[in-house]
This record gives structure tokens, C-alpha cells and sequence, in this order.
């Protein structure tokens, strides 16, 4: 834990004035041939992702109601919201789980802790319970970095449930909101969000 929290140190000193977030990517799920195309026809919802000068992503979240920046981990065996942010967000007590939160780290001491809502951009996500963890070694270093306050992970758990695709040169993550093994929509679904100019996550996360 110390080493990878020794590495984010010094990207953070690398980083200095250097612009923190990348820009949002171009939404083309009507060109024939991309890989939004190919990735709407199938139902999945594009959902843009901001790029830290140390390479990790984050995501716009709304956890009960409430905004968030999340990290996205794809080393995160759960979902965690930092114990620090928990009252913001309404959530609170829930069952020791020690060791229950594996990723960007190494593991950690987590209550499992009940929520009334959790959506990604405009994808409702799957999930009744968060853990809730000390995240203030993470959130100290990549702060600074995201312009903002970091106020969680999303895991593994979110990602497998919703079949995440990450496009990380650009960088986009998709997500299928049905609980079901994608299958194609109608051409008409992709053509209309082309002629929102930029899908509705888009305008949520970068407004």
C-alpha cells in the first residue's frame, strides 16, 4: 500500500500545472464503423470519462440523489464510498466487512452499508448497498489532480453487473442498463442520439 501510494505521490508532483483532465472525446454512434456504433446498436450507453495526468479515470456518479466524482478501478473488487463523504451522501451504519474492499491500495477495513440509489450518468445502476471505507490516502493525493473532491470507487461489482466496456485513449466508458445479454436496438436509437449532438451523458458530466 505504501509503494502505490509513494507512485501517486509522484505523479502528482510530475503533474504540477499540467492540465489535469483530458478532454471529452467526440460521440459518433451513427457513423457505421466506430466503435459507438457498433457498441449502441447493442444497447450500451456511453458514459464520458475524465483522464488524470497519473492516467486514472473518473466518473460523474449520483449516489442517493446526491453528485459525486468517483474513481473509476478496475482492480476494486467492490464499490467503495470514502467513510469521510458517507453523511453527504445519507449513507450511513451497515456491518463490518474487514478486508471486504481490494484495489487501489491494497485492502481495507469497509462496512456494507445500504442506499437508495446509485446511477452513472443516465444509467440506473443495479445496486441496494455500497462499502463505505477510510478512502483519505487516495483522495489526499488524486484530489488536487481532479480539480474537485473524490468522493469514491466504482469496482468491479458495477462494472461485471453492467458489462462495462472502457475505451481509455478517448476516454468512454459504456455501460448496457438492462439486465439482460446485449442485443441489438433499433438503428433509429443510435441516429437520435447523434441528433442530440452529444449523448445525454455527455451533457450531464461536462455542463
Amino acid at each position: 500500500m505504501k509503494a502505490a501510494l509513494a507512485a501517486l505521490a509522484l505523479a502528482l508532483a510530475l503533474g504540477g500545472c499540467r492540465e489535469a483532465l483530458s478532454p471529452t472525446a467526440e460521440y459518433r454512434p451513427e457513423e457505421a464503423g466506430t466503435v459507438d456504433h457498433a457498441l449502441c446498436l447493442l444497447g450500451f450507453t456511453a458514459v464520458p470519462l475524465r483522464k488524470l495526468v497519473t492516467g486514472h479515470h473518473l466518473v460523474q456518479a449520483k449516489l442517493n440523489g446526491r453528485d459525486g466524482i468517483f474513481l473509476l478501478d478496475t482492480g476494486a473488487n467492490a464499490s467503495v464510498l470514502d467513510a469521510g463523504a458517507a453523511a453527504d451522501f445519507g449513507v450511513g451504519g451497515g456491518a463490518a466487512v474487514p478486508g471486504a474492499a481490494v484495489g487501489l491500495g491494497g485492502a481495507m477495513k469497509a462496512r456494507q452499508s445500504a442506499i437508495e440509489s446509485l446511477a452513472i450518468g443516465p444509467v440506473p445502476i443495479r445496486r441496494d448497498r455500497i462499502m463505505t471505507a477510510d478512502l483519505g490516502q487516495v483522495v489526499k493525493v488524486l484530489g488536487p489532480l481532479s480539480g474537485g473532491a473524490i468522493h469514491g470507487i466504482i469496482g468491479q461489482d458495477v462494472m461485471e453487473e453492467h458489462r462495462a466496456v472502457i475505451d481509455v485513449a478517448r476516454p468512454i466508458l459504456y455501460l448496457t442498463p438492462e439486465d439482460a445479454q446485449p442485443t441489438p436496438v433499433p438503428a433509429e436509437r443510435c441516429r437520435a442520439e447523434a441528433g442530440e449532438g452529444e449523448p445525454a451523458a455527455n451533457r450531464s458530466a461536462t455542463s
